[in-house]
């Protein structure tokens, strides 16, 4: 009648885990050997955690996690478990190498599966029954084993190799997650495994949803304290006149006071790691990054609101991230020789380095920036507002199945823009209300910052996916002038391609005042806009760089998303290079489609090749008066009788004798 004791995952493994003989460190389970362990295992019994997420290096803490919490649930809270790896065989693996030795070496748990099944572990590998539950273990390429059985317990490894769907049936981890809704109140979910490419890694796109936490350690040297998360960037080495890496000379810097650790700084430092949420909130009408935490408790300490004191970040979605840099078997010195081995071997092997020892993600291809480093650098003024440098408007028009999306951007000198708005209206495309609202819109005005309002130049509507729909309107659209259907091609030759028509009569012949369509090249287009917003502010009151992009103030995160949503990715077939821009991490992409149709139509009215004069004339629509910048530029004169004369009469001379021919 005694109830099981209450243990966490940590004191389980520390009271009852003995590690296989197979293992490096055979014997008692102590935790405090990889410290940065610690808090993972916590947070499987962490007041309102469903679901765990670890994106961190090869051989550091994944599969000892997942390890420890399935003997922790089996032991003390029994429940149906499933397990899911890559493939079948996978399975088999981990049940043969990594879970039969477990069960063999730990006592508590050859007691509850019985001698015979931890000593034969071929006869269920990928079945394992106890008293109140049971583990499965099953590829996820199997619909069928995904979709079996109602459990409670899930854990996906190696999630990055999982196949996009499984058997046509849908993404696996999705299956395997419908398996868990009997289970509702209590399930968890474990998610392991190191990234692979940016914007098509499953494990990264996990953490994003995560309240993202890092691991935090002191600096270790006296009078600093300084608690910061172990980053790359910090790491530092020196090279030789040849300009190669001297692994020998690799130490880490302090964030605070730059101070080199040297190994033993590390470990000391390595004792102690506070796990800490790091994912930006709004909260008391302010967009923050968390620079405040509560106190330590169940493995992780809170992010609090700079204003009020509350936790600001849920925590049902718990995420961390470790690098090797956390690993006190491998010294930074090796980590810096396997990075200089991966530079001399080429890109693949540099990705590899990212992957499994950093575990960061590897971009492909052009270089799209990281869209909080986009968002973290908007400017002051807000949506539906037109800042002075803005002189023209130009307005894109997205066209989807229930709505249509619509985005106002000002351009100016220097090649910079300003995005001005962005609307949805919702409704179905193929009735005529949207259409009509639509209308309506184009008869609206934005205000300059002089106070003079301001009417968009020029309208694109995509005609791409709702060809019919959007031509009719474009057509009953005619009086105004300035709407056009844009035929987008990938291509690289400029943004504006050119006209195309489209209307034939009879013997098909085209209509020379016929509906026209405006081709736009939009791989062109989505190159420059993510070189665009890759600038950096400059400081001060310097000058903006050519191209810069500006944002509002309140632009929203799901925009800026995305407007850096695709990537270029450069593939090789059978000889052949291949450039495709591709979707990054199943992101939407209406605000970057919008705005690749308004830079289409800024081409074509000539705004890569506007002059000073024609931005004079915009300005003095607008009522801006704008002071001369430099003297004008007065002809040097020519001294009578020089050669310099005789040169300009005998050029006169020849133009009058042709004049006088004709």
């Amino acid at each position: 009648m005694t109830p099981p004791p209450d243990l966490n995952v940590v004191e389980w493994a520390e009271k009852y885990r003995r590690l296989s003989r197979e293992s490096s460190n055979g014997g008692k389970f102590v935790v405090s050997r990889v410290e940065v362990a610690r808090g993972p295992m916590l947070w499987a019994t962490e007041p309102g955690v469903r679901t765990i997420t670890l994106m961190a290096c090869t051989q550091l803490l994944k599969t000892t996690v997942i390890e420890n919490i399935v003997g922790r649930f089996a032991h003390l809270d029994p429940c149906p478990m499933l397990l899911v790896f890559p493939k079948d065989d996978a399975a088999q693996t981990f049940s043969k190498d990594r879970l039969a030795p477990m069960i063999r070496d730990t006592p508590v748990l050859r007691t509850l599966f019985g001698e015979a099944k931890a000593k034969d572990a071929g006869a269920t590998l990928d079945h394992k029954q106890f008293e109140g539950g049971h583990i499965t273990l099953v590829g996820s390429n199997s619909p069928t084993n995904l979709a079996m059985r109602p459990i409670r317990l899930l854990g996906c490894d190696e999630i990055d190799k999982f196949p996009a769907s499984a058997g046509g049936e849908g993404p696996p981890i999705d299956l395997a997650v419908e398996r868990q809704a009997e289970f509702e109140a209590n399930a968890l979910t474990v998610l392991t495994c190191s990234p692979t490419i940016a914007g098509r890694s499953a494990i990264e796109a996990s953490y994003e949803e995560s309240d993202q936490r890092r691991a935090y350690v002191c600096c270790p040297h006296p009078g600093c304290g300084t608690w910061q998360s172990l980053e790359w960037d910090r790491v530092k080495f020196d090279k030789d006149p040849q300009d190669r890496i001297l692994p020998e000379t690799a130490r880490y810097e302090c964030t605070a006071c730059e101070q080199p650790w040297t190994e033993a700084h590390r470990l000391v430092a390595l004792r102690k790691v506070e796990w800490r949420q790091t994912r930006p909130f709004t909260c008391c009408g302010e967009y923050q990054t968390p620079e405040r935490w509560g106190p330590e408790a169940h493995g992780v300490r809170r992010a609090l609101c700079a204003h009020c004191g509350t936790e600001a970040v849920p925590n049902e979605h718990a995420g961390g991230v470790a690098s090797k840099l956390y690993a006190p078997k491998q010294t930074i010195t090796k980590t810096v020789a396997k990075f200089a081995r991966a530079l001399r071997r080429g890109p693949e092997a540099l990705r590899t380095f990212f992957n499994t020892q950093l575990a960061r993600t590897w971009k492909e291809g052009a270089d799209t920036p990281e869209w909080q480093d986009v968002y973290a650098r908007r400017d002051t003024y807000l949506t539906g507002t037109v800042s002075r440098g803005a002189l023209i408007l130009f307005g894109g028009v997205d066209v989807q199945k229930d709505r249509l999306e619509v985005t106002v951007w000002g351009f100016g000198r220097n090649r910079e823009r300003w995005l001005v708005e962005h609307r949805v209206l919702p409704g179905d495309t193929g009735r005529a209300p949207v259409w009509a609202e639509l209308a309506a819109l184009f008869d609206e005005t934005w205000e300059h910052e002089t106070g003079t309002p301001m009417a968009v130049r020029d309208w694109g509507i995509d005609s791409g996916a709702f060809t019919a729909e959007v031509y009719a309107f474009v057509r009953s659209q005619a009086g105004r002038g300035n709407v056009h259907a844009i035929d987008g091609a990938d291509s690289y030759a400029g943004a504006f391609l050119g006209v195309g028509a489209k209307d034939a009569n009879a013997a098909g012949k085209k209509l020379r005042r016929g509906l026209k369509t405006i081709r736009i090249g939009v791989s062109f287009a989505k190159q420059e806009m993510m070189g665009c917003l890759a600038l950096h502010r400059p400081p001060g009151g310097e000058a903006f760089p050519a191209g810069f992009v500006h944002l509002p103030r309140d632009v929203t995160e799901d925009g800026v998303k995305q407007l850096t949503a695709e990537e270029l990715v450069v593939s090789t077939n059978r000889g052949r290079t291949r450039r495709e821009w591709v979707p990054i991490g199943g992101r939407r992409n209406e605000w970057l489609d919008c705005a690749n149709y308004a830079r289409g139509l800024a081409a074509m009215r000539g705004w890569d090749r506007w002059r000073e004069g024609h931005w004079r004339d915009l300005e003095a629509v607008l009522g801006i008066e704008r002071q001369p910048t430099q003297e004008a530029i007065v002809p040097p004169v020519v001294a009578a009788n020089t050669l310099a004369t005789r040169d300009q009469q005998r050029r006169s001379v020849r133009r009058s004798r042709v004049t006088n021919r004709r």
